[in-house]
């Protein structure tokens, strides 16, 4: 049996920020199958940068007091 993770034993389980150059867009362009010019992509550039710090926020919430949300079903 083969044991992994792809996350180093310490990591928080977030992956490391994003930059957001041309070329790491280009990267994720290939990647996802897109096929945008360097102008869209420059275009999107600014969208993309929010969102990442947006989700930056999101994983330093303090979320140790917080309860699960219950949920309710009716048979």
């Amino acid at each position: 049996m083969v044991r992994g993770t792809a996350m180093p034993p310490h990591s928080s389980g977030m992956l490391p920020p994003m930059e957001v150059s041309l070329d790491a867009l280009k990267r994720a362009r290939r990647l996802a199958g897109f096929d945008w010019n360097d102008a869209e992509l420059e275009a999107i550039r600014p969208a993309v940068a929010r969102a990442l710090d947006l989700l930056a926020r999101l994983e330093s919430l303090p979320l140790a007091n917080v309860e699960p949300t219950t949920q309710y079903r009716v048979l």
